[in-house]
């Protein structure tokens, strides 16, 4: 089978028939397609840093296109900025999720009941964005950011976790209760540990918030399922993956329905941005791997809380600016 086999092929193939049918169905002329040429290098400096960092892509795609993208060109609004963001993130999200399901590193069964528990809510925070002003959305999204700011310390303990396990071949975090998982990945390495009650419950209400800000905000849930899977005793590795697979099945939910409301609104969907993204953000979660074991932690933690600090005050201003005009 060709995905198991070749998952990048396979990558490259979907984006390829996604380009045709974008090319074949969504009028316009080369000129058209080619008016935002600049968003490749710009897509892809973006999904380097994510990848590299391990964040949400849609959690620097969509501040770009609210603060920076004004300035190069026509401004665009918040929901179409989320829009572009889920639907970049998911092709992203998508090929690192056929990748750690190859390799083994994904519960199915743990993936399927948390992406289940978190589509309603994904929905409901897709729809919210129809209701609610921009004013709100940008305090939002600012808030999911000094969210992800304060969850550094729980990457810190991934880390330290991702490291013990490193140096051995049998991963143990079973408990007395609940059920019994043992998986077996493609570099040998056998995890053990307890599918429990208590655990589905931790990750209904981390995925199901999470779902919410997804739908309304383009990112989110990631971040608040990779901790309640870290806090219901999942080994790391198995939680990183397990979490990639669920968070790429919400965003493409998001995805869709935020193309199906912009079927329904004035709001069309930029699909000459989205062409140039798509293609970028796919080589850029292939190079990240590589370019993350030359850079030292420390300084992308400081890097990333840096950066999503001065977003998420300038989306504050932008956001009390809007109320008082």
């Amino acid at each position: 089978m060709i995905l198991k086999k070749h998952p990048t092929i396979f990558i490259a193939f979907v984006v390829l028939v996604f380009i045709i049918w974008l090319l074949a169905f969504i009028p316009g002329d080369a000129s058209f397609w080619l008016e935002f040429w600049w968003m490749f290098p710009v897509a892809l400096l973006i999904s380097l840093t994510v990848n590299t960092l391990g964040i949400s892509g849609a959690a620097l795609f969509v501040p770009f296109f609210i603060l920076i993208f004004p300035l190069l060109a026509e401004p665009l609004s918040v929901t179409q900025s989320v829009k572009i963001g889920l639907i970049t993130e998911s092709f992203g999200l998508t090929s690192s999720a056929i990748a750690f399901l190859v390799f083994g590193l994904v519960d199915k069964k743990l993936a399927v009941y948390s992406a289940l528990g978190a589509m309603p809510f994904v929905i409901i925070g897709t729809l919210v964005t129809v209701l609610i002003p921009q004013a709100v959305l940008y305090l939002l999204i600012a808030i999911l950011l000094l969210l992800s700011v304060s969850l550094v310390y729980y990457r810190r303990i991934i880390a330290a976790r991702l490291h013990d396990e490193h140096h051995t071949s049998n991963i143990n975090y079973t408990v007395d209760t609940g059920e019994s998982v043992t998986i077996t990945t493609k570099d040998k390495k056998v995890y053990r540990y307890c599918r429990t009650q208590n655990g589905y419950k931790k990750r209904f209400l981390g995925y199901g918030i999470g779902g919410l800000f997804q739908g309304a905000a383009g990112f989110g849930i990631g971040e608040m399922g990779i901790i309640s899977m870290i806090l219901s005793h999942i080994p790391t590795r198995i939680a990183i993956g397990t979490s990639h697979l669920v968070v790429a099945s919400t965003a493409v939910v998001a995805a869709l329905m935020h193309i199906l409301l912009s079927e329904a609104t004035v709001e069309a969907i930029p699909w000459n941005i989205v062409l140039m993204n798509i293609p970028a953000v796919v080589i850029g979660g292939q190079i990240a791997p590589h370019l993350a074991t030359k850079l030292k932690p420390e300084v992308l933690e400081k890097a990333l809380i840096m950066l999503f600090s001065v977003i998420a005050f300038s989306l504050i201003l932008l956001a009390f600016g809007s109320i008082h005009s």
